[in-house]
């Protein structure tokens, strides 16, 4: 996944507001009282988060994508972060976090409640005791708000977008065109194909009771990138 977002990705999230991300980690971190200060980002992308959190916390970064992990590396050469290679649904790093972490709706490119209770089983058997995890997720609302009529459009100086999107058996499946400018000021066609789920309120919390995980506090946040619910859980 992301093998050519990644291409792309940090110039499509140039406007993300990172400092308001790491604002709202910090609050819950604070909330959920985890013992120490090692965190695991899950999806860390190009490491733009781990980029801040390295300030405060001994980090390491994992994501499904080799290409995200390349740039990543690059971003964070002169910092003692390590990076792995792995599946959200099934991983074991080999170490055990305090905090661990998955933003910007990456526990919804899961596409099963199976998925969903595999991944959570794993991050309680990642954490320390008293270790803490915090997640957010959009809902059907976010999805019907971003893609009217089915498609998303951005349209940029170099870049553009477009979404085409559309739900068969209750997974949302995305194909996306990019046009992106390059250095001969011609255009290259790029194209992927992601799929999402919009997981339940009842079945998030069912596979952390499952799991040994207790949601702790559910914080509903509208302004950082659209709705979304932010979850602070808590290892039992």
């Amino acid at each position: 996944m992301y093998k050519v977002f990644s291409k792309l990705y940090d110039k499509f999230m140039e406007f993300s507001d990172y400092g308001a991300w790491e604002k709202q980690v910090e609050e819950l971190i604070k909330e959920g009282q985890p013992k120490g200060k090692t965190l695991l980002d899950i999806g860390c992308g190009t490491g733009e988060l781990l980029l801040r959190m390295t300030k405060n916390y001994q980090c390491d970064g994992m994501d499904l994508s080799e290409e995200m992990l390349k740039i990543a590396q690059r971003k964070l050469k002169h910092r003692e972060v390590k990076l792995f290679l792995g599946d959200m649904v099934e991983f074991d790093t080999g170490y055990k976090y305090d905090i661990m972490v998955s933003l910007f709706d990456t526990v919804n490119h899961m596409v099963s409640v199976e998925e969903l209770e595999s991944h959570l089983r794993n991050v309680a058997n990642s954490l320390n005791d008293e270790g803490v995890y915090i997640f957010d997720i959009v809902d059907r609302e976010f999805m019907d708000t971003m893609f009217p009529g089915g498609l998303f459009v951005d349209n940029r100086k170099d870049i553009t977008c477009i979404w085409e999107h559309e739900i068969e058996d209750g997974i949302d499946y995305i194909d996306a065109t990019y046009f992106l400018k390059n250095s001969r000021g011609s255009w290259d066609k790029l194209t992927e194909s992601y799929s999402k789920k919009i997981f339940t309120d009842a079945e998030i919390e069912k596979c952390s009771e499952i799991s040994g995980l207790k949601i702790i506090k559910k914080v509903i946040n509208d302004k950082i990138a659209g709705r979304r619910t932010v979850y602070l859980l808590k290892k039992k």
